[in-house]
């Protein structure tokens, strides 16, 4: 009788795991892989542009808004100056502001607790001693 009982709780879990992911509702813990491969890494960069501090994407300079996932990495180097980068919110890369050396890439990956949405951040310009400009203000975008 246990046995029986034990394999009918086997078959019910077995229907309820299909039936998530069915409904793309485990999709997340089931496909580690996958999810890894699709991992991208963008770049951007500060620089003048116009007599004016900007943040653009690396060979589109009239586009400065990146959207990403959990795991997905953003590239900036700053052209001419070093960078006080400050973001909103610690949980999207793990820190509240960083520093970088003109010249120098700061890389940063977008931490698997980050929240939703759509985060405005600052890029503070050393040598011109004024806020990089992006799409009014630069903006990451997390998806995932």
């Amino acid at each position: 009788m246990y046995y029986k009982i034990m394999r009918m709780g086997v078959s019910l879990m077995g229907l309820f795991v299909i039936s998530m992911l069915s409904q793309g509702l485990l999709l997340e813990e089931f496909s580690v892989t996958d999810q890894d491969q699709r991992r991208q890494e963008y770049r951007l960069v500060v620089k003048v542009i116009n007599d004016e501090w900007r943040v653009v994407i690396d060979g589109d300079d009239s586009r400065s808004d990146v959207t990403l996932r959990r795991g997905d990495r953003i590239r900036w180097v700053v052209e001419g100056s070093d960078a006080s980068f400050a973001f909103p919110d610690q949980n999207i890369f793990g820190h509240e502001t960083r520093v970088v050396k003109d010249g120098n890439p700061l890389t940063l990956a977008v931490s698997a607790r980050s929240p939703r949405g759509t985060f405005a951040y600052t890029v503070f310009v050393h040598e011109g001693m004024t806020y990089a400009r992006g799409q009014s203000p630069p903006r990451i975008i997390i998806r995932n």
